[in-house]
């Protein structure tokens, strides 16, 4: 089974090595490997023609990555080569509306439109929607050029089709989690045993925030199912996902569906949080502000902290972080509040409080949440760390509403 990849590059295009790397890894990770590779020029309609008659002899599928750059219709010239037209198709345009009302950007129209008789794959992170053409001897797939939509898309949609047309019995798992890389060791060896599924399982982990991918051979006859459900079931409460997304883009996403705003005020993690969120395309939206107040005059004149409690329990405390997040909740623009306060190192506040000691307030109206965590690592490792636990702490509650 041959698969092939076509992408577009620019005059003004930046490491496009890195961004091929990322979408083969795509594939690879869900078991299917590229084994061509085109990278044709955004205005060569007529070698973009002639690769897909091509290819058409000489692989069984073929993944097309849209560029919007390119100086013709990708999707008018995959419709004429099936001698068929574009059309607005209906679910398509509920996605693409979706995402157009979650970002405040009215984006093409042409966004939706595929060719008639393809097969939607739909796009829940971005307003382009891809499509699917099969003949049963030649499957193409156009995706959109986001690396994070591609990947959510090939996961959920794409390899699922084409392992059940091929035959394949395997089944792909991934799971982010936030928490300590021992417990999900730990968890995963158990599972081996309480099941005997001889699965695999690969293991990313970045200040606290991990990926777990999963791959069951023969899920339904090898004890996959007990494994899967004794992982799940032992991870569940700090499971924040079940595809590959980052942190900035799940809370984005669980923000804009429940229409709420975040508000952040940040003194040891420096505006970590904020920037991170500011990321994703749309963030007006969902964020209202960023504080960075590292002085004890700042929390007190910004955030209307308390000097008796200041004084008292020092600026590294959950009194603190409480009122700090409080004093976030007081502007009305403001639904969802988070605050940290913590000693990033490389040396104490000139207390007795440790390197690496943090508190994280999340709340809203109803009520705020303060939690203590005792870090460990270099300032860097310490602060992104508090980072990822505040993003989490965050989503954890939006989801329980």
């Amino acid at each position: 089974m041959k698969t092939a990849l076509i992408l577009f590059r620019s005059a003004e295009s930046q490491n496009e090595g890195e961004y091929l790397d990322k979408i083969i890894s795509i594939f690879a990770n869900n078991g299917f490997l590229i084994n061509s590779v085109d990278m044709l020029s955004v205005d060569d309609d007529l070698g973009f023609k002639r690769r897909l008659e091509s290819l058409k002899e000489t692989a069984d599928n073929l993944a097309i990555i849209y560029n919007p750059n390119t100086t013709f219709s990708i999707k008018q010239k995959i419709a004429d080569d099936v001698e068929t037209f574009l059309d607005e198709n209906e679910n398509a345009f509920k996605f693409y509306d979706a995402i157009c009302k979650r970002d405040g950007i009215e984006y093409p129209i042409e966004y939706c439109h595929i060719p008639m008789g393809a097969t939607l794959i739909p796009n829940v992170l971005g307003a382009y929607q891809g499509f699917m053409i099969d003949d049963m001897q030649f499957t193409m797939t156009l995706l959109p050029s986001e690396i994070n939509e591609i990947s959510v898309m090939v996961d959920k949609y794409l390899v699922p089709y084409l392992e059940e047309k091929y035959g394949v019995k395997r089944k792909r798992v991934t799971l982010k989690y936030v928490g300590e890389i021992n417990k999900v060791n730990q968890v995963v060896e158990k599972a081996r045993e309480v099941s005997e599924s001889k699965f695999s399982c690969e293991i990313e982990e970045k200040y606290g925030d991990i990926k777990i991918n999963l791959l069951f051979e023969n899920f339904e006859t090898d004890g996959g199912a007990i494994a899967l459900r004794y992982i799940v079931g032992s991870l569940k409460e700090d499971i924040y996902a079940e595809y590959d997304v980052s942190l900035e883009q799940r809370l984005f996403d669980v923000l804009a569906l429940k229409n709420l705003k975040l508000s952040v005020a940040e003194s040891f993690t420096s505006g970590k949080i904020a920037s991170s969120i500011i990321e994703n395309s749309g963030a007006s939206k969902i964020f209202h502000e960023g504080i960075v107040c590292y002085s004890n005059k700042s929390k007190v004149k910004r955030l209307n902290v308390k000097v008796d409690d200041l004084v008292r329990e020092g600026a590294v405390s959950s009194i603190v972080a409480y009122q700090m997040a409080l004093g976030l909740l007081q502007q009305p623009e403001c639904d969802v509040a988070i605050a940290t306060t913590g000693i990033a190192g490389p040396k104490s506040d000139d207390t007795e409080k440790p390197v690496g000691l943090c508190y994280i307030a999340v709340g809203m109206r109803d009520g705020i949440h303060t939690y203590k965590f005792n870090l460990t690592g270099n300032r860097k490792a310490i602060t992104l760390k508090a980072k990822n636990k505040a993003l989490f702490l965050t989503i954890k509650k939006l989801k329980n509403l």
